[in-house]
């Protein structure tokens, strides 16, 4: 039974399902569990910038754990944007409550700006726009206390919106690089994520692609969580079956969930 690990509630300022109605939707699809995110952005030009209400989200996953009455998994997460810009300040938000994982995303480098529309690609040569997309994520995963790595190569959603090939190689082209981040998520414990909101976009392609996936295994890498991104209708929980059988097919057996920090694995078959 799937576990979704990246759901966004309507206390993401950027989705619209309030959390109850998710489980409903999940306990009617067979989902194992739900790994639900609000987004924790602190980039003063993110669109969801000072949207994070801890109580308010509190108040939601309780609200959702009534409503699943121990049928299906709820767990408390969080997506840290850019987590190693604002270490402190996620840190101070984040205190003093439990969380079953905090989950790291990259969406804002610091040279060609949001990588999830098209005006980094504008300004930016696109080898140059993924070299210091893949040098922020090495930071990440280096310094941030996070558990989970959100939708490895996002940069194609942008790519794909200013009309170029989003088919390059990251692994290929930054080798040495590419490496050097899977390795160092080996190293401490920090899982992929397979993200499957590009299935629904313009790149068709999860992220990472399976190119990058069959990398990370056979640099040793096992911990992997499934999500679909979940934001709103028409898209709730897209793309999991895509992604279970793309984890399959890239030698994968098993996928994670995460609860008070640790991970616990569950059979994909």
């Amino acid at each position: 039974m799937i576990h979704d690990m990246h759901v966004h509630t309507d206390d993401s300022p950027d989705a619209t399902i309030p959390a109850e109605e998710l489980v409903r939707r999940a306990l009617d699809q067979g989902l194992g569990g739900l790994g639900f995110v609000a987004h924790l952005d602190l980039h003063p030009e993110d669109c969801c910038h000072g949207g994070f209400d801890p109580e308010g989200y509190s108040r939601s996953l309780e609200s959702a754990r009534k409503v699943s009455r121990g049928r299906l998994e709820v767990l408390a997460g969080v997506e840290i944007g850019e987590p190693h810009r604002y270490p402190a300040e996620a840190a101070e938000v984040l205190a003093g409550r439990d969380w079953d994982f905090l989950t790291g995303g990259l969406h804002w480098t610091r040279e060609a700006g949001l990588v999830l529309g098209p005006e980094a690609f504008r300004g930016c040569p696109p080898d140059r726009v993924v070299r210091g997309y893949l040098e922020e994520a090495l930071e990440i995963v280096a310094t941030c206390d996070i558990d989970i790595l959100a939708h490895f190569g996002l940069w194609r959603r942008g790519m794909a919106m200013t009309g170029l090939d989003t088919g390059l190689d990251e692994g290929t082209l930054f080798p040495d690089l590419a490496k050097e981040i899977l390795r160092t998520m080996i190293r401490r414990g920090i899982a992929l994520e397979l993200n499957c909101a590009g299935l629904r976009r313009r790149e068709r392609i999860t992220y990472p692609t399976p190119a990058v996936l069959r990398l990370y295994g056979d640099l040793g890498g096992r911990l992997v969580t499934l999500g679909s991104d979940t934001h709103d209708d028409p898209w709730v929980f897209y793309g999991l079956e895509e992604g279970r059988r793309l984890l399959l097919g890239s030698g994968f057996r098993e996928a994670f969930l995460f609860r008070s920090r640790s991970p616990v694995p569950y059979p994909l078959t």
